[in-house]
């Protein structure tokens, strides 16, 4: 490796040499800002008449062919293009033939056989990445007219020439800016293949200054150092790229690396994924094949592609209007399975809706979002842990989540809570759970018929108005027509769609009931509207109990959710009960899943698997004779076994623990230890056979 100080212009405008951005570059995304620096430091270079600055460059240098001096840029593209591009403006702004032609020939390679002329590919000293090259193309061979007008190519050149228009203006001369861009000076950093490898040092250089996205840092690790970097590029990358944009191309990759290695920060997301890719043994065109495979569910799952049915595609757009892409981890696998003919497509419509359903019943009756992201990182591997749990697909979900989630954070919400909340809550604070329930009701779920058309235009409007000064509405309302507007306002039973929200605004009821019967298209939402003669609270909860009741019909929950599953009882260690007398049969702690049969193993086994977690402060409760509350009279932990009525040894550690317990204390002694390591109740649930099936 070898770094030197030099001028941008006498060396990387040098005749005889070519640039060339590899495939593994982003492409040119320079904004007007930054243009704009780079202009003010030139004009600031030449008012000066001092050298400015411009960073580091790196650069590889390559074979020498037909006389040019090759190089590939490592790290610098944005300013050599920024730089090219405000070279090209500078000549088709200069009207004296000699600007012009000192200007050429630092654009274009010259020789004194013309060979460079006759080869197009050799006669410019830039060649971008391939995405940008086409305008570059355009550009340099003066068909503005062809160029696209939203990509950074024109929209820079263009710029360029506006603020040299202005300087011109001001009677600068365009030998003037030339001799600003002449003092930019650079740290040219050259690398010597295989001594130096340029991957270590891009990634180096860029993790100071403004961070590179993460598709940018995935594409570099992917491509730079790969021999095939051109056909990767072509063959693996670019269909994604073009296809996701750079917004969602970095999502797709944060999405993708959650799926593969389970919760990452997103900071931190790159090092997670190159650890992975090193450690897999993969190849990086299978790597590639890879994040192709899986850009084509996350495409559909975000809009940009229907090659799914109709009703699966308005399942995902539900998804999209909740907001709800931390399911996407999960819905990869499911997906994966549709594709391997696991299942077929009438039961991923099951699971889409089925999830749907559970979205909109956690978002109604307020349950935090904050665990979803967890929940769904490792959801599919908890629900089929080995292949065969798949041949009952539809039902191993079902159960898992009746069963395995039912005293967790992460619960279904049932009928009754469900059916609360959604006729005596605040639905209107969150304006697209809202939207979505409302067209639910008019249109149905996931149901393919002649529907309402419910857009950008269609809000939502309180029949009820949200002005509360109306003489008219005090006079329906009744005395206590404070408290009516405060408890229903934004409640189910008070709101509707509309296409005209404006104009009914604070309209009597009797004006907005004509309105409504003269143009409203919604008939299942305000049926029970248009053939009232006033609206109160009477009118409200009538129609919110209408409602509620018909969203529950809509979103019903699988048969086998509020059952006994499998003839077994669920608890946890706070439910008050005797489990004298009953058969346990497994326990899940922290997701896993472990099958017993006395309640004296679920204790030996839970001790054991927290003893590998808290090991330290194990060894600190036996040491002082760990008691499990202040009522207890007698140790429960302790190195001392002789101190205890039956001793049993936790995993060979010199801690034991008294064993000599009923069912019951067996619970509390439970209890006593998850309290103490301040872990909570939902993390531990056991099974017991119901009474019937023990009979």
């Amino acid at each position: 490796m070898n770094a030197e100080r030099e001028n941008v212009i006498d060396t990387m405008f040098d005749n005889k040499r070519q640039y060339q951005i590899p495939v593994y570059q982003r492409n040119y995304d320079w904004m007007k800002d930054n243009c704009l620096e780079l202009f003010n430091d030139v004009i600031t270079a030449y008012e000066k008449q001092k050298t400015h600055f411009l960073g580091t460059i790196v650069q590889v240098q390559q074979d020498e062919e037909c006389g040019l001096k090759h190089f590939i840029i490592v790290d610098g593209q944005q300013r050599m293009t920024s730089i090219y591009l405000m070279l090209k403006a500078l000549y088709d702004k200069a009207s004296d033939d000699s600007d012009k032609e000192e200007i050429e020939g630092l654009l274009f390679n010259k020789s004194s056989s013309h060979d460079f002329d006759k080869q197009e590919k050799n006669k410019l000293k830039l060649k971008p990445i391939k995405t940008d090259n086409e305008q570059f193309m355009l550009l340099m061979n003066n068909k503005q007219e062809y160029m696209n007008r939203s990509s950074n190519i024109w929209i820079n050149y263009d710029y360029f020439c506006s603020l040299i228009d202005a300087k011109l203006a001001l009677e600068y001369k365009i030998r003037n800016i030339l001799n600003g861009l002449k003092r930019l000076i650079v740290v040219m950093i050259s690398l010597k293949e295989p001594d130096d490898d340029p991957q270590v040092i891009f990634e180096r250089i860029n993790s100071t200054g403004e961070d590179l996205k993460l598709a940018d840092l995935i594409r570099n690790y992917l491509l730079m150092t790969d021999k095939n970097m051109d056909n990767l590029f072509e063959e693996y990358w670019l269909p994604v790229e073009s296809v996701l944009g750079k917004v969602e191309i970095n999502k797709y990759f944060l999405t993708f690396i959650i799926f593969k290695l389970g919760e990452v920060k997103e900071s931190y997301a790159y090092q997670y994924f190159k650890k992975w890719a090193d450690a897999s043994n993969l190849t990086h065109e299978e790597i590639m094949k890879d994040l192709k495979y899986y850009s084509k569910f996350y495409e559909a799952f975000v809009g940009l592609q229907n090659e799914y049915s109709r009703e699966v595609n308005n399942y995902l757009a539900a998804y999209r209007s909740l907001n709800q892409s931390t399911i996407y981890p999960f819905l990869f696998s499911v997906f994966d399975d549709f594709e391997q003919s696991v299942i077929n497509e009438e039961s991923l419509l099951q699971i889409l809706q089925f999830y749907l359903n559970y979205t909109i019943r956690r978002m109604v009756t307020g349950v935090p979002s904050n665990s979803l992201r967890g929940l769904y990182r490792t959801l599919y591997k908890r629900i089929f842990k080995v292949e065969i749990d798949k041949e009952n697909y539809l039902d191993r979900i079902y159960t898992f989540m009746a069963r395995d989630l039912a005293y967790t954070k992460d619960a279904t919400p049932n009928d009754t809570i469900f059916k609360d909340r959604l006729m005596n809550e605040n639905l209107y604070k969150n304006r697209n759970l809202c939207k979505y329930l409302l067209s639910i009701l008019e249109n149905g779920i996931g149901i393919i018929k002649e529907t309402v058309e419910i857009d950008e235009e269609t809000t939502i409007e309180h029949i009820m108005p949200q002005n509360k000064a109306s003489v008219e509405w005090r006079k329906d309302l009744g005395n206590d027509y404070e408290l009516v507007y405060d408890k229903y306002l934004n409640t189910l039973g008070n709101l509707s769609l509309t296409g005209y929200n404006s104009e009914l605004s604070d309209k009597t009821f009797k004006e907005k009931v004509n309105m409504i019967k003269a143009n409203s298209k919604f008939v299942e939402l305000n049926k029970d509207v248009i053939d009232k003669q006033i609206w109160n609270e009477e009118c409200i909860l009538a129609r919110a109990d209408r409602l509620s009741s018909k969203l529950l019909s809509d979103l019903r929950l699988p048969e086998v959710f509020g059952k006994k599953v499998n003839g077994k009882n669920a608890y946890h260690v706070y439910d008050v009960c005797s489990f004298i007398n009953k058969k346990f049969t497994n326990f899940i702690f922290l997701g896993e899943n472990v099958e017993i049969y006395s309640a004296r193993e679920m204790l030996l086994k839970f001790i054991a698997m927290l003893y590998t977690l808290y090991s330290e402060k194990f060894l600190e409760l036996a040491a002082d004779d760990w008691k499990g509350g202040k009522s207890a009279n007698t140790p429960k932990l302790t190195t001392n076994p002789n101190k205890l009525r039956e001793a049993r040894e936790i995993l060979n550690t010199g801690i034991y623990v008294e064993v000599n317990l009923n069912a019951d204390s067996v619970v509390g002694f439970i209890k006593s230890l998850m309290e103490e390591f301040d872990i909570d109740a939902e993390e531990f649930i056991f099974y017991t056979k119901s009474d019937d099936d023990l009979q």
